[in-house]
């Protein structure tokens, strides 16, 4: 438990008494547990010297390995526990308002706190461990990619493929990090928009965002096709543009640089083409456990990149009932330097 010795020091650091989390990315990152929340409490409980896992009786047995304070339906589960009073508590930030909310009426500590002040610090710092499994989480996932781009036809509706890109991921590697995004032609112009009925036409631009889960880790990456020889002849240039300042920005990526200068860089490239309000959303995000974790690489981050931390690269340029262009790839820093997971073509893959 290396990681719950870890917090403990950071709460002795902040001379606080608890940290409370809830059965989010935080538990497993803390105690290997996953499970999606209830409405009965499943707390983990961690003090300067000690943890214990609150559980109901039904978790029992499945969690016999760890600490744990028991409680059966029926029990007030927060009477199982004894805190002392006026304390300095953290509690997990992503866990359900309810939980919160009845800690603080039970409890009723002098201070309270997020416990993502301690677990923002540890967890955008991954171990030789995570990012192993991360690089082969995307290279898994660049190679479904590939398989799967023969499903991609015309006159098939964009809800249709994007189900059954869904179907085929989870099929073959057990799971999806986020619902994937998958538009074509003028719909590629709204970054976030989720499929439509609208069919996918031959010189039509497709971009597909998409991610699978790997031992527990989230994979994200974008690429952009056509089928046939795209009509609308500016997206050559534009596959151009963006694949320049991905490539930039992943070369000036390295340790000790600010998180808003690669930002930069990335947008720096596009302005320089005249494209620059074209360039609608910031440049990365951190990945781990969550699809999206700090570090936010953005242009108010003013956070220093450190080693090890692995975090997305993905400027795109939007034109607005045309098409639009996005490259994503995962960054890590290893001896200093930036390196990408991704081995997978950024030009424009004509099918």
């Amino acid at each position: 438990m290396d990681r719950i010795k870890k917090v403990q020091e950071e709460l002795e650091r902040l001379n606080a008494d608890y940290i409370i989390i809830g059965t989010t990315s935080n538990m497993q990152y803390l105690i290997g547990f996953s499970e999606e929340q209830m409405e009965r409490p499943l707390l983990l409980f961690i003090t300067k010297d000690d943890y214990f896992v609150l559980a109901p009786k039904l978790y029992e047995e499945q969690l016999k390995h760890l600490p744990l304070v028991v409680y059966s339906d029926g029990e007030d589960p927060y009477s199982k526990v004894k805190l002392k009073e006026n304390s300095f508590m953290l509690v997990d930030d992503t866990m359900f308002s309810l939980f919160t909310v009845n800690i603080l009426n039970k409890f009723r500590p002098r201070r309270i706190e997020t416990a993502s002040i301690i677990l923002k610090k540890l967890r955008q710092i991954k171990d030789e461990n995570e990012i192993e499994k991360m690089k082969k989480g995307v290279e898994k996932s660049e190679k479904l990619l590939l398989e799967f781009i023969n499903y991609l036809k015309e006159g098939v509706s964009e809800c249709e493929i994007e189900r059954k890109l869904k179907s085929f991921l989870i099929e073959n590697a057990g799971n999806v990090s986020f619902e994937p995004i998958l538009t074509s032609g003028p719909n590629t112009a709204m970054p976030h928009l989720r499929c439509t009925e609208r069919k996918i036409r031959r010189g039509d631009v497709i971009v597909i965002d998409y991610g699978i889960k790997y031992e527990g880790y989230s994979t994200d990456t974008t690429r952009v096709f056509s089928l046939g020889n795209p009509k609308d002849q500016l997206v050559l240039d534009v596959v151009e543009i963006v694949k320049n300042a991905n490539e930039e920005a992943e070369k000036f990526a390295k340790e000790g640089v600010k998180a808003m200068e690669i930002d930069n860089v990335a947008r720096r490239t596009i302005a320089s083409k005249g494209y620059g309000d074209f360039f609608i959303h910031r440049t990365g995000h951190g990945i781990g456990i969550e699809v999206h974790e700090e570090p936010y690489i953005s242009p108010d981050n003013n956070e220093i990149i450190k080693e090890k931390m692995v975090f997305t690269i993905e400027p795109g340029i939007y034109i607005p009932e045309r098409f639009g262009i996005r490259i994503e790839d995962e960054v890590t820093i290893i001896n200093g330097k930036g390196r990408s997971l991704n081995t997978l073509s950024k030009d424009l893959f004509i099918l």
